[in-house]
């Protein structure tokens, strides 16, 4: 199934998704690093990519969205789907207040007070990495944006969810019980 939010023909999402799983993970370090440090440098760095992750992250959930509302609804594709946004709007909250939290001291001393953005960061961070992993499923289990692989002479008699589901009969079989018919 193609992907409905593209740029020629390039699916916008998978583009996208790189920014905010780079900038979570950024602060995620640089907050270890001011925690071991207590450099304002790397407070300061934490913020900064913090944000750019949030606002990143927003910006890839519209196109995903879109994705995911074309994925047929009884299927294991938008099953999937819903987890892997579910999980990244978690991660998306997550970092959103550990942002909010850090911006709070950002007129101060610029150190963190107690350990709550990094915990959230760290656990945001998991989810990121859960909603990939949900993601890669997306893509390599259920081939949603993706080109399928063309089947010549073959045509569908029923609407099949994933390309893994295709059984093709052996040759000289009479294909009763197959989805689809020569």
């Amino acid at each position: 199934m193609y992907t409905k939010a593209t740029v020629a023909k390039h699916p916008i999402h998978p583009m996208l998704i790189a920014f905010p799983v780079a900038l979570y993970t950024a602060t995620v370090v640089a907050l270890i690093v001011h925690a071991a440090t207590i450099d304002p440098f790397w407070y300061r760095l934490a913020f900064w990519s913090n944000l750019g992750g949030v606002v990143m992250a927003a910006v890839a959930a519209v196109p995903g969205l879109i994705d995911l509302l074309s994925v047929p609804a009884p299927s294991r594709a938008r099953v999937t789907g819903i987890r892997h946004a579910l999980f990244n709007v978690l991660a998306l909250v997550l970092f959103t207040v550990s942002c909010v939290i850090m911006g709070r001291h950002w007129y101060g001393d610029q150190v963190l007070r107690d350990a709550a953005p990094l915990v959230l960061g760290v656990i945001g961070l998991g989810s990121t990495l859960i909603a990939g992993a949900l993601g890669w499923t997306m893509v390599q289990t259920h081939h949603v944006g993706i080109k399928p692989t063309e089947h010549h002479g073959l045509r569908m008699a029923d609407e099949v969810d994933d390309l893994d589901e295709l059984i093709v009969p052996p040759s000289g079989q009479p294909n009763a019980g197959f989805p689809y018919h020569h």
